[in-house]
């Protein structure tokens, strides 16, 4: 029977050793970590200034480029935009903002009456169970005794929303000058934080950052675009139907627009409210009117305003309002789209298409036949990716369907990008017959790919032409 004190004397104990050096690098790199998110926090409203005044240099960036390709110079450029905005701004103000005030302060000076009026409307609906919610709802002397407490909590803090007010004037114009700093010096700026990086990682991170500005600014101008399409086509119906305080209500609507997912819906309630104090035909009509705008909304104005500009599921932007929002207050929910686009586009560079997206066709002089398969390689993974994301349907991996198609694609290049890098690497002593043997595989395993590649593309082309949607069984 063995005994563990008859083990084998010539065995060996490995003995680890940690210096105190190891020691004080790990616990002073915990540190440098736990400072960085404490400081990250400490400056979180400065970086949230920052961060918008990167999405107004991102907005203005096409204008900018437009104008300066007509050669008018980057300072007068620029100078011109932010006068065609004060000059858009001053003729609201003296063609909407006066009405807007008068019919802001009538709506206000009638809530009474519009309450008083929605009262009589729910006790005298035909419905039994809308006929007792009056009696769940504030008299009009309780609902005006609750009004007046709430203007003396406002007049109260008057001394306190001075303040705010003051300190949101200085943060609009410290993001203001901040964003013209950033426009003018642009280029100055990408050119010192790309020489940081290692120049192997340049391309990918200028490509990251250029799609990071395009999404930003895309949505930006779309979104301001969308306000005002909203905002006229809402005072317009609400004209037309013949309710109080239309453009009061419409310029309300159009503001709320830019409220993410629940924007169009919360921008209706107002004039469904007064609405209701009408009529109930008249609330039917608003009702109606408000569907309509928001189906033009999504099937004519948002593809032909934004299209796929910031390329993030629902889904994603609920999540990323609940969390923004909940890290950053009510700041983070309104940026929580901007913020998930940038995390979309990082994860995409990053981890979906690392290695692949940033493949270069090279040049039609280039005599590097290995640099020349490797970027068809490349592109061919990079199709794939995509065509496997933006499929039709729920994936379907089966023997011979196209989801299983991209996967094998993806596989045998992967392989052949194996192949083609140990070619490379033992060129210098492989014999000529055995370098251009390797080769030869690789340029047969891509040109196999082209062909399943095709196959697929053909395959779905044919199932559109016949009506049925891409991927589904017979």
């Amino acid at each position: 029977m063995h005994n563990l004190s008859d083990s084998d004397p010539h065995e060996q104990t490995v003995e680890l050793k940690i210096r105190p050096s190891q020691v004080a690098i790990v616990a002073l790199t915990l540190l440098a970590v736990v400072g960085a998110a404490l400081l990250i926090l400490r400056l979180v409203d400065v970086l949230i200034l920052v961060f918008i005044a990167l999405v107004i240099t991102a907005t203005l960036r096409p204008m900018m480029s437009a104008l300066q390709h007509r050669g008018i110079p980057k300072v007068l450029a620029l100078l011109l935009i932010y006068l065609g905005i004060l000059g858009v701004l001053a003729g609201l103000s003296v063609l909407v903002v006066p009405e807007l005030i008068e019919q802001g302060g009538a709506l206000v000076r009638g809530l009474p009456q519009v309450y008083a009026g929605l009262i009589v409307s729910l006790k005298e609906n035909p419905n039994a169970m809308i006929r007792t919610l009056p009696q769940m709802l504030p008299t009009g002397d309780q609902l005006a005794s609750q009004l007046q407490a709430l203007v003396g909590t406002v007049l109260t803090g008057v001394l306190g929303i001075g303040v705010g007010v003051v300190a949101f004037l200085a943060q609009t114009i410290s993001v203001v000058v901040l964003s013209i700093y950033l426009t003018l010096d642009q280029s100055r700026l990408e050119r010192f934080w790309l020489s940081l990086a290692p120049a192997a990682r340049r391309p990918e991170l200028l490509a990251i950052w250029r799609e990071i500005e395009s999404r930003l600014g895309t949505y930006v101008r779309g979104e301001l675009l969308l306000m005002t399409f909203i905002g006229a086509l809402a005072s317009l119906g609400y004209l037309a139907i013949g309710l109080p305080y239309p453009v009061a209500l419409g310029t309300l609507a159009g503001l709320i627009e830019f409220v993410p997912m629940v924007g169009p819906t919360l921008g209706a309630i107002p004039a469904i409210v007064v609405a209701l104090s009408i009529s109930p035909q008249a609330t039917l009509l608003v009702v109606a009117y408000s569907i309509v705008i928001q189906v033009a909304e999504n099937n004519i104005l948002v593809p032909r305003l934004m299209g796929h500009s910031v390329g993030v599921s629902p889904v994603v932007v609920i999540l990323a309002i609940f969390a923004f929002g909940s890290l950053l207050g009510i700041p983070g929910a309104f940026l929580a789209i901007p913020l998930a686009a940038i995390l979309q586009v990082l994860m995409d560079h990053l981890v979906v298409h690392a290695g692949v997206s940033f493949a270069e066709e090279p040049s039609a002089g280039s005599t590097n036949i290995i640099s020349s398969m490797r970027a068809q390689i490349r592109r061919l993974r990079a199709e794939g990716l995509q065509r496997l994301r933006s499929g039709h349907g729920r994936i379907n991996l089966s023997t011979g369907d196209k989801d299983d198609v991209d996967g094998r694609v993806d596989h045998l290049l992967s392989n052949a990008d194996q192949v083609l890098t140990g070619a490379e690497y033992t060129s210098g002593t492989d014999t000529a017959e055995v370098h251009t043997a390797l080769l030869a595989e690789v340029h047969q395993a891509i040109n196999k790919a082209g062909e399943m590649v095709e196959e697929a593309k053909a395959e779905t082309a044919t199932e559109r032409l016949d009506g049925k949607p891409p991927g589904q069984p017979e």
